[in-house]
């Protein structure tokens, strides 16, 4: 038997149940969203009870009916969690990491650190069935669109996909348009950064006075600074590569934290007898409580892993172009974008741009 068996009792159907309706039955003593008058909040409170009525019955559909009608009257973290609960036991797992996401961002004031923990298990069972991509715009006013259809970053950056190939595209006026086919994995994620470039004329410097003798001299340059004579500092080049050395220390150590506790994932794993032995009434209690805590550590361990090692990758790929890229008196236009994709047990590295 394999760790993976054993995380079975965890999925969002029978994951915190009891959690999830505490935070709810509290956030219905909340104040309407700012965005919803009082009827629609009157409303929502009232399609909210019918839909706990339909989900505690098993008619899923119906609850996802009903919640979606409220979400779109109020958009508060009760219905989101509610909402993303049922769409999880429907097998909706990007709508479902969506709404858990809201949940997790809108937390209210009441919320209490186990319900906060059974959002955030929630959370993290759906990013395991999609794709998420981490998205940095810039300028940050950018437009955003995937596959053709506007995109409203939140503001984590994370938007969920299906796992697959996206198209990204992001649009501003006065800016060249940025597009970036994304690839990304089951459980995987990747990083995407659009930079636009200015069009020609649209951020034009102010107008120099007409009389030359009053323009002030060009102030002497900073040591290490480059003023077009073709030399560049080295500063950077040092910050980047300490980022880079760092970025992959953390990731290193996480690797081994990661392999560490997989081993003793295995090691619990294998003790346990049964089709189902973590499921209700099990007599490995102690047993499953301790291979549900190496689980989450062997998930926390590789999130950091990814990240140290997407920094380093970033860092190396900045650090390049820095040395890379025209200086002095050269013209050319030149346009790069790195990008850093993280799947679950790889990381990969590209840049983008023209040339």
């Amino acid at each position: 038997m394999t760790a993976t068996n054993t995380l079975l009792p965890f999925r969002p159907q029978a994951l915190t149940r009891v959690a999830l309706t505490a935070l709810l039955a509290c956030a219905l003593s909340a104040p309407a969203h700012a965005q919803s008058n009082t009827a629609d909040s009157e409303r929502a409170n009232v399609l909210f009870k019918k839909g706990k009525l339909a989900f505690n019955d098993g008619k899923y559909s119906d609850a996802l009916r009903i919640y979606s009608e409220a979400w779109q009257l109020k958009q508060s973290p009760d219905i989101a969690a509610n909402l993303a609960q049922t769409e999880s036991e429907l097998g909706k797992h990007r709508d479902a990491a969506e709404h858990f996401a809201f949940a997790l961002a809108h937390l209210l004031p009441s919320t209490t650190d186990e319900q906060k923990k059974a959002l955030a298990e929630g959370l993290q069972i759906e990013k395991k069935e999609v794709g998420t991509l981490r998205v940095t715009l810039e300028p940050s006013d950018a437009t955003l669109s995937v596959d053709g259809s506007p995109v409203t970053l939140p503001l984590t950056g994370e938007i969920f996909v299906e796992p697959g190939e996206h198209r990204c595209a992001a649009s501003r006026d006065g800016y060249e348009s940025n597009q970036q086919v994304a690839r990304v994995s089951k459980g995987g994620s990747q990083v995407l950064w659009l930079k636009l470039k200015a069009l020609p004329g649209t951020d034009a410097p102010a107008t120099a006075p007409s009389n030359a003798a009053t323009v002030p001299a060009e102030p002497a340059p900073s040591p290490g600074v480059d003023r077009g004579t073709g030399e560049r500092s080295l500063v950077p080049v040092f910050v980047g590569g300490g980022i880079v050395v760092a970025g992959a220390a953390v990731g290193v150590a996480f690797l081994l934290s990661a392999n560490s506790s997989q081993s003793d994932a295995n090691r619990i794993a294998g003790g346990l007898m049964g089709n189902n032995p973590c499921g209700a009434g099990t007599p490995y209690a102690s047993e499953c409580s301790a291979l549900h805590d190496k689980n989450s550590a062997i998930d926390s361990a590789r999130t950091v892993e990814g990240v140290g090692f997407a920094v380093a990758g970033a860092a190396a790929i900045g650090t390049a172009m820095y040395l890379l890229w025209p200086h002095g008196s050269s013209t050319t236009a030149r346009a790069w974008s790195p990008t850093v994709a993280v799947a679950p047990g790889a990381t990969s590295l590209g840049l983008f741009g023209r040339f």
